[in-house]
């Protein structure tokens, strides 16, 4: 199966890839013209192998410093939506949800079939779930998306990778300060300091954010504190000292219904404030990374991260408390060969274990009350990896393959309504190959084909759900994955297109019951196929008048993702297209710089209508999204200062950004803010 490319894929991509060659064929020569004083810059990703964006033969998307620079410090929402195949949603305030590719028909909340790493630790707990709420902008400097299944390397995920950086070697010694205020109540402080001794770079930050959300019962407050530390032994070793706080809590307004959406979608779902529906949560990162580089060809790099995090959930229908530890470890061996035959060797393995206590209570009148189930928790996740890159002259080969275990152990020493109990369940060897080959046909052109396995085992919120009832019955998910793209880096212009086919088992889907918990189960297979493009562009540039810069960026996704042999709960939805994943989307933004000291931006983004049931009838309706960025550059004699603002939701539509999919009577709208603005500070000392 994994050698065999679909006809349909074949069929799929004949019309874009025409227009693709004739648009191409047209406009090289146009492209090729230069532009004095500056260029786009340059682009290296990790991915599959670190090294220049247009050599990986894979869709891997990247937003840096520069580009994040303009990001409103209430969430990231609109600038990581701005790469294609990505699409980053907020229920409530700092409930995210991230699919790439369509992947969050099992995601009612949180972010799942993702994998996510930090300054390149293991960030996704063992569980399967990432909290990408503890981090402020703050942490997320850098942005990196391997979209696709990427388990030949990363594990299981069928989704894609994110990868986070903040710790950067191009930082300057300064102590920064970040001052944000804006409608609802909005309130974000920021100070960082960087310090460069010698051998030893330190840096540590700490921020604050308060809001008062746009709906009723919507609050949040959020306490973040990192301190970052590198010291270089020798050009061959290094070693760095990561230590992360994050003190989170936010209000859960929970989802609506259409008229209650049409009469007052500022309200909250009845039962939310007065059950005190919540998420309180302190989390602590100790985290170590130590970097050999033995000779020019042998290198290695150890990553272990302890976390340790205290949650709090009070809930309409009851009262979840857990206490989680957790042991991260990933270690990766490189090994280089250049002649006769440019060889690269990766190898490697990722092991979590994580001890969790799970309790859930009743909750009266958002009280804490008595236990009902009390679990004690082990999970052990182990990845082994290997992939060996060949490069020939303009020809280049990756073969990957890892192996994956999984391990879930429940104790349930309390139970209020039957005897406790003991449950294990193991996922073992699932081996996830992929194969991919790469073309240079210039030194701006080049072209990839991948194929790759992918296995997305259910996560321990799938398993126990929230009410805690434990699913011994949830099978994995696995999936093929073909694709074919082309990349063109110019110094003007950047093009990612990408066109892939995916055939997933044993998808796991939701429904919800009259209570509101959210249950899991396997329903069938899915067909998708998609083809997703990306343009960065800098049309003009200039070191002197009023006009300095223009730049813009374009990101384009078509999905047909379809059930197949698709059945729940004795109803048939082949057929039918995916639920919550739009057929049409895109996001344009357009950058004018004014004198060296005035940037506008327009951001514009665009949604299909969005299924909502697996029935397909109840669609969410399409909608038009305009945003406005302003940052105006203040050079004082000894303090650089930059004063900003923005409006979001220009033209003040009411839009849900974070639908929930197949909810219980008809609560699918989550209301996205009415149009608002913030205005910020900050100073470079």
């Amino acid at each position: 199966m994994l050698l065999e490319l679909p006809t349909r894929l074949v069929q799929f991509m004949k019309y874009p890839l025409s227009i693709l060659y004739i648009v191409l064929t047209l406009y090289s020569p146009i492209w090729a013209q230069s532009i004095p004083d500056t260029t786009l810059q340059s682009i290296t990703v990790t991915g599959f192998q670190q090294g220049p964006i247009q050599q990986q033969s894979a869709s891997v998307g990247f937003l840096s410093t520069k580009d994040l620079e303009f990001s409103s410090t209430i969430s990231p929402v609109m600038d990581w939506n701005a790469l294609p195949g990505i699409n980053l949603e907020q229920r409530a305030i700092s409930s995210y949800r991230v699919s790439i590719r369509g992947s969050s028909l099992r995601s009612p909340f949180g972010v799942r079939n993702i994998k996510v790493y930090w300054n390149g630790f293991i960030f996704t707990e063992a569980n399967g779930s990432t909290a990408l709420n503890l981090l402020d902008n703050e942490q997320m400097q850098e942005l990196e998306v391997i979209r696709g299944p990427s388990g030949s390397m990363y594990g299981a995920g069928i989704g894609g990778v994110l990868r986070l950086s903040n710790f950067l070697p191009a930082r300057k010694d300064n102590v920064r300060l970040n001052l944000t205020t804006g409608s609802y109540g909005l309130f974000n402080s920021l100070i960082g300091y960087q310090f460069e001794k010698k051998k030893w770079t330190s840096y540590a930050n700490v921020s604050y954010q308060t809001l008062d959300g746009y709906r009723d019962h919507n609050t949040q407050d959020r306490f973040v504190v990192q301190w970052s530390n590198r010291y270089q032994f020798n050009n061959r070793h290094q070693v760095e000292l990561h230590a992360l706080y994050s003190d989170l809590f936010y209000e859960i307004p929970g989802g609506l219904t259409l008229e209650q959406f049409d009469m007052d979608p500022t309200m909250a779902r009845s039962g939310s404030a007065e059950q005190n529906a919540s998420i309180d949560q302190k989390t602590l990162l100790l985290g170590t990374r130590y970097q050999s580089n033995f000779t020019s060809q042998l290198s290695q790099n150890t990553h272990v991260l302890l976390t340790y995090t205290d949650f709090q959930n009070p809930f309409i229908l009851d009262f979840k408390e857990d206490e989680n530890k957790e042991l991260a470890i990933r270690q990766h061996w490189s090994y280089n060969i250049s002649s006769p035959l440019e060889m690269k060797w990766s190898a490697g393995l990722e092991w979590q274990r994580a001890d969790n206590r799970a309790r859930n209570f009743g909750n009266v009148d958002g009280v804490r009350d008595t236990v009902r189930f009390s679990d004690e928790l082990e999970i052990d996740r182990k990845v082994f990896f290997l992939q060996l890159q060949l490069r020939k002259k303009k020809w280049s080969f990756t073969v990957g393959l890892s192996s994956n275990s999984l391990k879930y152990a429940v104790d349930r020493v309390i139970n209020a309504f039957a005897e406790p109990f003991g449950f294990e369940r193991r996922f073992d060897n699932e081996l996830i190959p992929r194969l991919a080959v790469n073309h240079a046909w210039n030194n701006v052109h080049t072209t990839y084909a991948s194929v790759g396995e992918g296995f997305s085992s259910p996560t321990l919120d799938e398993i126990r759900t929230n009410e805690g009832s434990i699913n011994t019955g949830l099978e994995a998910e696995r999936g093929t994955n073909y694709e074919i793209g082309h990349k063109f880096y110019s110094d003007r212009h950047q093009l990612d297109v990408a066109l892939f086919y995916t055939q997933l088992d044993d998808a796991i889907t939701t429904r919800t019951d009259p209570n509101g918990v959210v249950l899991f189960q396997n329903a069938g297979g899915t067909s998708q196929r998609g083809m997703e493009i990306g343009l960065k562009s800098l049309w003009y540039a200039r070191s002197h008048g009023f006009v300095t810069k223009i730049k813009s960026s374009t990101a384009y996704q078509y999905y047909d993702f379809t059930f197949e042999e698709y059945s729940k709960r004795g109803e048939d939805f082949s057929g039918n297209d995916v639920t919550g994943v739009p057929n049409h989307s895109a996001f344009q933004t357009l950058s004018v710089e004014l004198r060296k000291r005035l940037t506008t931006i327009l951001q514009y983004r665009f949604i299909n209508d969005v299924p909502l049931t697996d029935d397909n009838e109840v669609v969410a309706e399409a909608y038009h999204l305009l945003n406005l960025k302003l940052r105006y550059q203040m050079n004082w004699t000894k303090v650089e200062s930059r004063l900003y603002g923005g409006v979001e939701n220009l033209g003040g539509i009411d839009y849900s950004l974070g639908n929930d999919l197949n909810a219980f009577g008809g609560r699918f709208y989550q209301p996205a803010p009415a149009r608002n603005f913030y205005i910020g500070l900050q100073l470079y000392f």
